[in-house]
Formats: structure tokens, C-alpha cells, sequence
């Protein structure tokens, strides 16, 4: 797991419920030697409870916070929510740089759509006509 564009994680879970599988999990992959490789400067808390249900706070470097309730997820689908976190500003700091950061970048096929649609749609092929 890549830790880029993260500078704080705080994994809570109480160790005695099934609950926290996913949490203890994740918590285990962010306190690697290959994760913590691919960001030093980040650090990673733990804070144990007897009750209560398991979250990840996530501090990214622009100083936006993340809380994800791990309770009924999978690590799959947590590493999934902060890898397109992390992807989304690294490239926006990648636009910012090349001097785009100041403009609202949208395309036009987005809003056809709508900010709320899920699905493009059925899609077909058709044959290319000779």
C-alpha cells in the first residue's frame, strides 16, 4: 500500500469484537515496512476501545480529513476509498503544478450525465460499415 498524499492515519477498533477484522487489517498493511517505505513523514496511531465501532482516520498532506467506518467493509473496499483519495489529489497537485490548479476542470459528457448518475448505460458495439 502507497502512503503518498497521506501524512496521518489513526486506526481505532476494539480488540474484542468481530467487527474490527477489517480495521486491524488495515492496520497491519499501513504499518509495514513497504508502506511506511513509501511515505516516512506519515504516521500511524492506534487507539483501542472496548466499545464503540471501528474507524480510520485518514489526514492527507493538503490537510483534508477522511473517516471511514470500517464496520461493515472489507479491506478491499477501505484501501480502494483511500487509494482514489490519495490518486485524486496527487492529481490535482500534478494539475496544480503544470498550472491548472486554479481552474475547475469538467467535461461536458460528465454533466450529460449528472453529478448523481451511477451508470453510463448500456453500451453496443456496431459494426463499421464497408
Amino acid at each position: 500500500m502507497q502512503l503518498k498524499q497521506i501524512s496521518r492515519i489513526l486506526v481505532q477498533f476494539s480488540p474484542y469484537t468481530g467487527q474490527a477484522r477489517s480495521a486491524r487489517e488495515f492496520l497491519a498493511r499501513v504499518s509495514s515496512r513497504p508502506a511506511q517505505a513509501s511515505n516516512p513523514e506519515c504516521t500511524v496511531q492506534t487507539n483501542l476501545r472496548v466499545k464503540g465501532d471501528p474507524f480510520i482516520e485518514i489526514e492527507f498532506d493538503n490537510k483534508q480529513m477522511t473517516r471511514i467506518d470500517t464496520a461493515g467493509l472489507n479491506i478491499q473496499q477501505i484501501l480502494e476509498q483511500v487509494q482514489s483519495q490519495a490518486e485524486e489529489m496527487d492529481t490535482m497537485q500534478k494539475l496544480k503544478a503544470a498550472g491548472f490548479g486554479s481552474q475547475k476542470l469538467d467535461s461536458s459528457w460528465h454533466q450529460k450525465l449528472g453529478k448523481d448518475s451511477v451508470s453510463v448505460g448500456k453500451v453496443e458495439h456496431v459494426p463499421r460499415q464497408a
